[in-house]
């Protein structure tokens, strides 16, 4: 039996006025190192079949879900629209979820998404400002979790002794990355949109089955999304 195909990205967006910028969204995802062939996007992966039982089966099989919010993308959207539907899907999946903010918008209105995706306007958006594009894109990439490259025995050798402080090889930012402290105001949380805590270590053990990628944010940031001190490591 074949390998189901799996994929990095699911890039979702509202075929009124999002096609453009999703097209962008990809392109630029894609120079910073995420395969072209392992990111979703409709107008590209779709093949014969029900359309809605290909995109949920997609976003079921996707890491991340990017949402491109453009102008007017949100008015009239029902909870019966499929956008609406693969967006809900993601979050009862338990998927890493990124909005992307377009065309100067900087916050979503609650009030008018549909109840199933109300949590979207609480997630941790990236704004895109045209100025800054590489900037934007750039917060994007580090923000969404990639499958791990799978080392051989010897490249697993070299990085652990980069990290006993014996070997100066490549793979020495990958481990400073992994041992990065905190700034003021910083806490560790678990890239999904299903995690409930922010910690002050990573090393706090309820962090050590993660199954998503450890990122930083700020504590403000963490508290906006709902999320609340771990009982073990925010004493």
């Amino acid at each position: 039996m074949a390998k189901e195909k799996t994929y990095d990205v699911f890039i979702s967006y509202r075929r009124q006025g999002g096609a453009v910028k999703a097209e962008l969204t990809k392109d630029e995802l894609a120079k910073r190192g995420f395969r072209e062939s392992r990111m979703f996007m409709d107008t590209r992966s779709l093949s014969s079949g029900n359309y809605m039982d290909i995109i949920l089966k997609a976003v079921e099989q996707s890491r991340n879900m990017v949402v491109i919010i453009t102008k007017d993308c949100l008015k009239g959207l029902t909870e019966n629209s499929p956008w609406a539907q693969e967006i809900a899907y993601a979050i009862a999946q338990g998927k890493t979820i990124v909005p992307v903010y377009f065309d100067g918008i900087t916050e979503i209105d609650r009030e008018v998404l549909p109840e199933s995706i109300k949590r979207l306007s609480f997630e941790n958006a990236v704004i895109y400002v045209h100025q800054y594009a590489d900037a934007s894109f750039d917060r994007l990439a580090e923000r969404l979790s990639k499958e791990p490259v799978k080392l051989p025995k010897w490249g697993r050798w070299a990085l652990g002794a980069v990290a006993a402080g014996g070997l100066a090889v490549g793979g020495y930012n990958a481990v400073e990355k992994a041992n990065d402290s905190l700034q003021p105001g910083e806490v560790y949380v678990v890239a999904s949109s299903s995690a409930k805590s922010y910690h002050s270590t990573k090393k706090c053990t309820t962090l050590k089955n993660a199954r998503h990628r450890i990122k930083k944010m700020t504590e403000e940031e963490a508290v906006q999304q709902g999320k609340k001190p771990c009982k073990r490591c925010c004493k």
